[in-house]
């Protein structure tokens, strides 16, 4: 029985005063908001899943109820009968990104029921993601987001001048905002502390007096926003390989010094634990600097084809170097000593590997983003942190790898700050109890995040996965999840976080100097 059923099946039991009441208030205008109305589920995987699909109205602008209205989908799918826990409150699923729909992904959703034991998942698309309306489409950004357009994006491989390589990204991100705001968009609308008031009114529509709430990446960020601005409905919340607003929306080199840390430290990993990679890496803590210094002097270069059957240049610098190790390091880290110790020897061979090459695609789509919510999200959440043109320009001059990273430097290209309290990046201070899950070859989202909300939220615990990366996916997650909501005042037992095996560290010697061409 879903939430809905089981309100009407409490009627029967009400005099008819408020029977009555209750069917006006049913039978309201299509202008009365919010109200969520139950509509078919608008995937397949939601109805082969048997989620009860509803469809939430309100305003675009909480602040301006007789402006524009928007419309998300909400699903809510319950335990099978009979084994629903006693007791349990229904977990809300807030979706990274940002604006990532998992409602087409059933394999993900089942992942998530598998996380939270027999408990209600209650799981939407936010506002601007593609089954919402209105959804914030700009599918050009695709084709140079460095985080869409994975490695070989314009920002990395364009040319070998940085300030070209963000000329490449920074007319679309203008052309974006334009084309929303021409639609009639309200942008500085679409943020965390929208999403959270939406959030909180389908809790409260859906007869729930309070919630657990379990993020994914940046939806931890937002969960953060609402354990702020909404602290009195949520009782526990799991922040799954979180970015926190407060956090990512410092200066990029913040975040590229963070994880080139966790480059540095899957190198004292293979040193510790094997003699033969200190001598093939002897000087391990100066190893990736000296490997980004070797490819600034001399760039590694591939030609690849065009949809149009043309030839195409990709350029790979020392930046390059950092900003991809950031996306692979997962799937890299046990080559990693064997690839530093190569690059500095002059021989390439490994980087079309690396590189993934034979993986380029003349037309990169998302095809599960609204690329207009995942920029509106990331620029809309810093509020009037903003950088300038000049801000931005002069952190790419410092620093080219920045153009490869969480892209907070190019929202000084979007049209306005978003519509956000001032104290939206305020580090939240709560006592909400609260599990942080990270991934040991995750250099994105680190404990150092963790760490650093701790501070402010004394009941947060945080455990490391060993030798997984983003999204990390093991039985242990699962188990330590529903010890968690079990429980969420109690320590959780990590004793399983090891329980995937690092991949055998490579230590290979350079096979020569220069081998491999350029």
């Amino acid at each position: 029985m879903n939430a809905t059923d089981s309100h009407a099946w409490r009627l029967g039991t009400l005099p008819l005063v408020l029977l009555l009441a209750w069917a006006g208030q049913a039978l309201a205008s299509d202008d009365d908001l919010p109200r969520l109305e139950r509509t078919d589920c608008p995937t397949e995987a939601l109805r082969e899943l048997g989620a009860s699909c509803h469809t939430f109205h309100a305003p675009e602008n909480w602040n301006a109820p007789d402006g524009n209205a928007i419309a998300l989908p909400v699903a809510v799918i319950e335990p099978e009968e009979g084994e629903a826990d006693e007791d349990s409150l229904p977990v809300f699923f807030f979706p990274g990104g940002p604006g990532y729909s998992s409602l087409g992904e059933r394999e993900y959703m089942e992942q998530l029921l598998e996380d939270i034991g027999n408990r209600t998942l209650v799981t939407m698309d936010n506002r601007g993601f593609i089954h919402a309306e209105p959804a914030l489409e700009c599918p050009e950004y695709a084709a140079v987001s460095p985080y869409h357009n994975i490695i070989h994006t314009p920002a990395i491989t364009a040319s070998l001048d940085p300030a070209k390589r963000m000329e490449t990204i920074t007319g679309v991100v203008s052309d974006c905002y334009r084309k929303l705001v021409d639609e009639g968009i309200d942008v500085s609308q679409y943020n965390a502390h929208a999403v959270s008031r939406d959030v909180d009114e389908i809790r409260r529509l859906l007869g729930y007096e309070r919630i657990d709430a379990f993020g994914s990446s940046t939806g931890s960020g937002t969960v953060v926003s609402y354990i702020q601005y909404y602290p009195d409905s949520i009782r526990a919340a799991v922040l799954g390989w979180a970015w926190y607003n407060h956090l990512r929306n410092r200066p990029p080199v913040d975040e590229l010094y963070t994880a080139k840390q966790s480059f540095t430290d899957a190198l004292a990993l293979c040193v510790a634990e094997d003699d033969a990679c200190r001598e093939l890496v002897p000087n391990w803590l100066q190893a990736i600097d000296r490997a980004r210094r070797t490819l600034d002097e001399r760039p590694f270069t591939a030609q690849v084809e065009e949809a149009d059957g043309s030839e195409k240049t990709l350029y790979f610098d020392g930046a390059a170097f950092l900003d991809t190790l950031y996306l692979t390091l997962a799937d890299d880290y046990a080559e990693l000593p064997s690839l530093v110790a190569d690059i500095e020897a002059g021989d390439y061979s490994r980087l079309p590997d690396f590189f993934r090459i034979d993986d380029y695609a003349p037309e990169p789509e998302a095809p599960n983003y609204a690329l207009g919510y995942f920029l509106a999200h990331v620029c809309n959440d810093m509020g009037s942190n903003r950088p300038s043109v000049a801000d931005s320009t002069a952190a790419v001059a410092r620093e080219p790898a920045v153009l490869g990273f969480e892209p907070p430097w190019l929202c000084a290209w979007w049209g306005e700050d978003g519509d956000v309290p001032a104290e939206h990046n305020d580090p939240p201070v709560s006592d909400t109890p609260a599990l942080a899950l990270h991934g040991e070859m995750d250099p994105c989202c680190t404990p150092r995040w963790s760490e650093h909300l701790g501070r402010t939220l004394p009941n947060l615990q945080y455990v490391v996965y060993q030798a997984l990366g983003h999204s990390p996916v093991n039985e242990c997650r699962s188990t330590m999840v529903q010890e968690f909501l079990d429980d969420p005042h109690s320590p959780v037992d990590d004793s399983c976080r090891d329980e995937v095996e690092r991949e055998p560290w490579v230590i290979e010697p350079p096979a020569g100097e220069g081998s491999g061409g350029t």
